[in-house]
């Protein structure tokens, strides 16, 4: 190994140990949503096999004339502040979403345009925590 490789993999180890040591890294992240009967989720799933603070996922949207008029989605942490907010375009299907790692959450679908909150959605993360 070269004395840059070498300096890489030290680099990452730390890392790694800090967030497993440091309790913010989550195996396996889950993302657990009701959405039978809604209007503008058909589904939130992780998209990623790791998380630290923030889990990411992917949210499927219907193809009910209420999902076509959602413009932007915030996510809504458990302390009430705003933690996150994705932008929708017309005809766009599924979004990208950032939602806080190991607690609850709520999705608040809205159209932008007239200021209407078109749907809220409680979700809630989880995943095997390093400690």
């Amino acid at each position: 190994m070269n004395g840059r490789s070498l300096q890489r993999c030290f680099v990452a180890t730390i890392v790694v140990c800090s967030l497993a040591f440091g309790g913010c890294l989550t195996l396996d992240p889950t993302v657990t949503a009701d959405t039978n009967g809604s209007a503008v989720f058909e589904r939130i799933a992780p998209s990623e096999s790791w998380s630290s603070q923030r889990v990411r996922a992917k949210a499927t949207l219907t193809a009910s004339p209420s999902a076509g008029n959602v413009s932007t989605i915030t996510v809504v942490s458990a302390s009430g502040t705003s933690f996150s907010t994705a932008p929708i375009d017309p005809g766009q299907t599924s979004v990208s979403l950032e939602l806080p790692a190991n607690e609850t959450a709520m999705l608040v679908a809205s159209d932008a345009v007239n200021g209407t909150t078109i749907e809220k959605l409680n979700v809630t993360t989880g995943g095997n925590e390093l400690l």
